[in-house]
This record gives structure tokens, C-alpha cells and sequence, in this order.
């Protein structure tokens, strides 16, 4: 069985993840103009909250089932491996909208701050560069932590599980069919923002970059 210490872990953070997810969703709200056209430009984040938020309580509940109320206090394996994995999905979405949000943001300080220099008449390179150099940073980072916990932790828990070898792909199987129609559902929000703004987009290569979510963070 596993530790009850570190199913505790794996609860915290859980409770954790769920606070971000109601801090972003303040922001997002605070930031929007109200009415339809605000809830649409920000239509991608708020299905990642939504998601993350579902995810979460997923996640605890695999937690939950996982104990063996006796008095050794241990998880079993499968059920605890599953909330694992859970946790990771719900993290990686709360990273999508959180990251998302905060570099459309930093975006449109630093757009706004080149108006205003542009408006003074004062040429400034060194701002250029400064705000560059800040998105390039910031979304390295971003994008690190959300490799990281989208495809690394959980192949790594896969991996350490102590569930036998040629088991071990049901777990692969249940993480795939929570992400695909995870990443189609984002595929299908940045479509119905392409179609607000007037552009053209085609959903099927929408998908397929859900795989590498992070170039379109600054969308």
C-alpha cells in the first residue's frame, strides 16, 4: 500500500490548486467589460478553470477511495496512482489559464507602455528589449512547469506505481482519454475566439497544438 503521508500530500495540493483556480477566476471576472463579447476574449481561460476545478474534485475523490481504513492507515495502489494522475491533469489546466491570463496581461503592459513612449515622442529602446526580455523569461518559465507536470510527472508516477508492468497501461489509457477531449474542448474555445475576431482558423490544427499548449498562451 501507499503511505497515508502521501496521500495527504496529494490532497493539499489538490485544496491548494482548487485556491488558484478561485483567484484567477476573480481576475478574470475583475479584468472583463461584462457581457458576452468580454466573456468570449477570455473564453479559453475560463474553460481551463472550469476543467481544473472539475479535475480537482475528481481527483480528490480518487484520493478518498483510495484508503483502506484499517490501522495501518495505507492506499491502495490503483485508485491512489488515478487520483495521482488526476492531480497532475487539474494542475497543468490550472497553469493554462493562470499563464495564459498573466502573459495577455504582461503583453498588454508593456503594448501600452510602448503607446505611451511612442505618444512622447521619446524613442526607447531599452523598453523594447526590457519587455521582451521579461515575456521571454516569464514564459520559459510557464512553459517549463507546465511540460513538466503535464507529460513528466505523470509518466513518472506511471513508471514508480506498484502496480505490475503489464497493468500499467491502463493508467496511460486513463490519462489519454481525460486529455483528449480535454485538449478538443480548448481547441474548440480559441476556434470560437478566431471566429469572433474574424479570422480564420482550422480546428483540426487547433487540436494538435493543444499538445504543445504554451505557443498559444499569448493568443
Amino acid at each position: 500500500g501507499i503511505a497515508l503521508n502521501v496521500t495527504r500530500t496529494y490532497v493539499t495540493v489538490l485544496v491548494f490548486n482548487l485556491t488558484i483556480i478561485a483567484l484567477t477566476r476573480t481576475v478574470i471576472a475583475v479584468r472583463g467589460t461584462g457581457g458576452d463579447p468580454a466573456f468570449t476574449a477570455h473564453l479559453s481561460s475560463w474553460a481551463a478553470l472550469y476543467v481544473g476545478f472539475s479535475l480537482t474534485l475528481l481527483g480528490i475523490v480518487w484520493l478518498l477511495i483510495s484508503q483502506d481504513w484499517d490501522p495501518e492507515g495505507l492506499s491502495r495502489p490503483w485508485p491512489f496512482v488515478l487520483g495521482a494522475l488526476t492531480t497532475y491533469l487539474a494542475g497543468a489546466q490550472t497553469i493554462t489559464a493562470v499563464m495564459h491570463e498573466f502573459l495577455r496581461g504582461v503583453k498588454w503592459a508593456f503594448e501600452a507602455s510602448r503607446q505611451a513612449v511612442v505618444e512622447n515622442a521619446q524613442a526607447s529602446p531599452e523598453l523594447d528589449a526590457l519587455g521582451d526580455i521579461a515575456g521571454l523569461v516569464l514564459y520559459t518559465l510557464g512553459a517549463a512547469i507546465w511540460i513538466a507536470i503535464t507529460y513528466a510527472a505523470p509518466l513518472i508516477a506511471v513508471l514508480k506505481s506498484p502496480v505490475r508492468r503489464d497493468r500499467r497501461w491502463l493508467f496511460v489509457a486513463y490519462y489519454l482519454a481525460n486529455l483528449l477531449p480535454i485538449y478538443w474542448v480548448y481547441a474548440s474555445t480559441y476556434y470560437l475566439q478566431a471566429a469572433r475576431d474574424g479570422e480564420s482558423a482550422n480546428l483540426a490544427n487547433l487540436f494538435f497544438l493543444q499538445f504543445v499548449q504554451p505557443l498559444l498562451w499569448f493568443y
